[in-house]
């Protein structure tokens, strides 16, 4: 079932991916212990990120990467037997160093995003630094409230000074704090509804703009730390993988890095092309959408690759305020998480 579904994968990717598109590297070379690489990622922005290792896959690669609903993906690096779980994986940085900051089993190789958060209103008055306390007496739905997404908003309005609460069954609305209310997923969203701002992640910003005539008035990643944003999404690689192939690993990476530049170039079609084929369950649909997939939005989905030892401190700074918000939510990692 693997052979073919690789076979399938590449077939699909060379009839749709241009020449120009599947040479992002010549592949990786160095000796490989035996055995296939497993690759997990979860839907969304973080699959951009991989995007381009996955068009030019190929079935004498030794690679298989798959593509996960984003509740799926802890379980590929948390079953009971090793030889289960992934040797390379995508996940959420607050899920990574909590699941596996101790570093005993993974090691962390870079982040592979840096924030695809934004604010969404009806109204089009922007929220920034300067004026955030005007959120106050508001209600914002918040997209996964109680994981990264709403603990980077709580961590940026705590970082302003502005009061915030959730909202819960037991208490309603009050007029000196921001009231949060959790969204299930992006297709909660309604203009006639009592909520006046929105925290969602793109490409689903993007849709809610197009189809529904919303703007976009904060952009969290600049309220947090300006341009470079925050360390959003992680690649962790299987201790035990890295000690026996740390050559073909430190090409991998630069594959890795190759992928995000490929990006920049890439069509949407060629990049909902490339996710697609590698779907873990065959039977669903990416949740990106090639129309949407525009250089603008794609700027906005903070895919950049940074190598773990240039992101240790801005890793440690951001898990610290996260901490701050709920000390339960993630970890900060051993110094042996953290790869060179």
């Amino acid at each position: 079932m693997r052979k073919v579904f690789k076979k399938i994968s590449a077939l699909v990717c060379a009839v749709i991916l241009t020449v120009g598109a599947l040479g992002i590297c010549s592949g990786c070379q160095s000796k490989l212990s035996e055995g296939e690489v497993s690759v997990y990622m979860p839907d969304g922005a973080p699959a951009l990120a991989l995007a381009g290792c996955m068009a030019e896959d190929a079935e004498e690669d030794g690679i298989t990467y798959r593509v996960v609903k984003s509740d799926l993906i802890a379980s590929k690096v948390t079953a009971k037997e090793e030889a289960q779980n992934a040797d390379f994986c995508v996940m959420p940085l607050t899920a990574a160093a909590k699941l596996l900051g101790d570093g005993e089993r993974y090691a962390m190789a870079g982040v592979v995003t840096h924030g695809n958060l934004y604010m969404i209103s009806m109204d089009e008055t922007p929220y920034t630094a300067q004026n955030l306390s005007a959120l106050i007496g508001k209600k914002v739905g918040v997209l996964q409230l109680n994981n990264l997404p709403g603990l980077t908003f709580k961590a940026i309005l705590d970082k302003y000074g502005v009061a915030w609460q959730v909202l819960t069954n037991e208490g309603g609305m009050v007029e000196d704090k921001v009231n949060l209310t959790p969204l299930a997923d992006a297709s909660a969203v309604d203009k006639t509804s009592d909520i006046d701002c929105y925290v969602l992640a793109e490409p689903a910003v993007s849709v809610q703009v197009k189809n529904k005539g919303f703007h976009v008035v904060g952009d969290l990643q600049a309220l947090y730390n300006g341009e470079n944003g925050y360390p959003q999404a992680v690649l962790v690689v299987k201790q035990s993988f890295l000690s026996a192939n740390k050559k073909w690993t430190e090409e991998f990476i630069q594959k890795v890095q190759a992928s995000a530049e490929w990006l920049k170039s890439a069509t949407g079609e060629q990049i909902v092309a490339a996710v697609s084929a590698h779907m873990e369950d065959q039977n669903s649909a990416t949740t990106l959408k090639a129309p949407l997939l525009t250089a603008e939005v794609l700027a906005r989905c903070g895919v950049r690759y940074t190598p773990a030892k240039d992101s240790k401190t801005e890793v440690k700074d951001f898990l610290q305020a996260i901490v701050g918000v709920q000390a339960t939510a993630t970890a900060i990692p051993q110094d042996g998480f953290f790869i060179g």
